[in-house]
């Protein structure tokens, strides 16, 4: 069974010379995958077409990018989660991008626990880390390929907490693998993403669909103020935090609500 599509063939390895290993030239998405379809596709096109135009790649055929995916989904036999990683490709070397780039289109499949789905929905923990995220406006939103800022702080999260919030300077940009949101006065705020961060696709779907979303900046006076925490990606959409460190949240009665809206929004196109 087909496990990765490399420009839509049955591949398993990648030119050595290709700019996403040489440079980290390049960015990603993750899409949960149920019923055979891609949830939010439409969420992920638009992440996809900002993505590249930030990094100053050509335009993407998002229709050959679909057709991959869509290829890979039609072999499997579970839901699961589907990486779609897109790069320059390979060239001469040295940092300067190619004019005429050779994309590469990198689609694969890992099979998803429907325990570990299921085991976040009574709350999670995180931690608070020591490694910072990295300043770049330039780069700011883009889940690019250069993620050792992340690699380092998750080898500073211990085994019980499923994640690490990060810091920029003095204020909260997210967590190793999520997005973040605090729950005050009435509002969830959630980091502005004009210094660092990825901007998840869940997300820029409760920016544009919940009034009581914003986006700020914030320190860590927030653990302290805030009465209610989540945190989210695409493989398990909103997640309940009940503890940081010393700080403990009840679990807020709109996270199930909106989970199912998410939830019954994914397939629609």
């Amino acid at each position: 069974m087909a496990q990765t599509l490399v420009n839509g063939q049955d591949l398993t390895n990648l030119d050595i010379s290709d700019r996403g290993l040489l440079y980290g030239d390049g960015f990603f998405t993750t899409i949960r995958v149920r019923d055979g379809k891609a949830e939010h596709w439409l969420l992920h096109a638009e992440r996809i077409r900002l993505s590249a135009e930030k990094l100053h790649f050509p335009e993407l055929d998002i229709d050959q990018i679909k057709a991959d995916i869509e290829q890979l989904i039609a072999k499997q036999k579970n839901d699961g989660a589907i990486r779609l990683t897109i790069t320059r490709g390979s060239g001469v070397r040295g940092y300067k991008p190619p004019a005429n780039p050779d994309i590469s289109r990198i689609v694969s499949w890992s099979n998803i626990s429907s325990d570990k789905l299921s085991a976040v929905e009574t709350g999670v923990a995180l931690a608070l880390c020591d490694t910072h995220d990295s300043y770049n406006p330039a780069l700011a939103g883009v889940k690019h390929l250069n993620r050792l800022p992340q690699v380092l702080a998750s080898n500073e999260i211990p085994d019980e907490c499923f994640d690490g919030i990060m810091l920029v300077g003095q204020h909260i940009i997210g967590g190793s693998k999520t997005n973040i949101y605090f729950y005050q006065d009435g509002l969830w705020l959630t980091p502005e993403m004009d210094s660092a961060g990825v901007d998840g696709t869940v997300r820029r779907w409760l920016l544009s669909t919940q009034r009581n979303v914003k986006a700020t900046k914030f320190g860590l006076e927030v653990l302290h103020d805030a009465q209610y925490c989540m945190v989210s990606n695409a493989l398990y959409g909103m997640i309940p935090v009940t503890k940081i460190m010393q700080h403990r949240y009840d679990i807020s009665p709109d996270i199930a609500t909106l989970q199912q809206q998410y939830r019954d929004s994914a397939l629609i196109e």
